[in-house]
């Protein structure tokens, strides 16, 4: 819950470019998504450019302005 205020933010500002998702690691629908990007704790947060390159994969807790540059470098790969 702690990223959940930096994961607000973003979403506001790149809601209308992005598409955020959430998973839970509990659900067999997770599952293949956590395969495909390497799932390995929590948080883990994924960034795919829209032409699926996967820019960057950080785990752990991360600032606003980390994932606000890896948000921009995948919008800059369009």
């Amino acid at each position: 819950m702690a990223m959940k205020p930096v994961v607000n933010r973003l979403e506001e500002e790149f809601g209308d470019q992005v598409e955020f998702r959430a998973l839970n690691i509990d659900e067999a629908s997770s599952k293949e998504a956590m395969a495909k990007y390497k799932f390995v704790g929590q948080p883990q947060f994924v960034i795919v450019a829209p032409n699926g390159e996967v820019v960057a994969s950080r785990n752990g807790m991360q600032t606003y302005d980390r994932l606000k540059a890896d948000i921009e470098a995948a919008l800059a790969k369009r």
